[in-house]
């Protein structure tokens, strides 16, 4: 019996450490903070003589009906929304302006996108990236040689 007392005794002990070991959480050093815009693109795959061309449309989320089936979210496209295009990080590669379907489309070679020799599986990933509401985003995108 008392080997069992002193066993929960151990346990509990144990615990307590746990218990004042909990911190307020610190900010994060980046805020993660949702894209004030909804980005799809279209065009991943292309052949290694030809350019890349992709489209990417930019639309603001209406949330005001999500709670009406009849009404639900509706997609505003974005114009006139400024998007600069990189790889690596660092290289801009073009700066679009989104038209009034709010459809940006940049075509571009391989070799401005770092490939002067494409070959078969190559991939590189395009960065499309913008401000709207004064909030930053970023779109990842990888393109592919066929």
């Amino acid at each position: 019996m008392k080997n069992k007392m002193y066993k929960k005794i151990g346990v509990l002990l144990a615990c307590i450490p746990l218990l004042f070991a909990c911190e307020d959480a610190v900010e994060l050093a980046t805020p993660n903070v949702a894209s004030p815009v909804l980005v799809v693109v279209d065009g991943s795959a292309f052949p290694s003589d030809s350019d890349v061309a992709v489209t990417a449309k930019f639309m603001e989320l209406d949330k005001t009906g999500i709670l009406d089936n009849a009404v639900g979210i509706d997609s505003i496209p974005v114009r006139d929304l400024e998007i600069t295009v990189w790889i690596n990080q660092t290289e801009e590669v073009s700066t679009l302006v989104t038209d009034g379907d709010g459809e940006a489309a940049l075509s571009v070679s391989w070799a401005a996108l770092g490939l002067e020799v494409p070959g078969s599986g190559d991939q590189v990933r395009l960065e499309f990236a913008g401000t709207h509401d004064n909030i930053a985003f970023r779109k990842y995108h990888t393109v592919r040689v066929e």
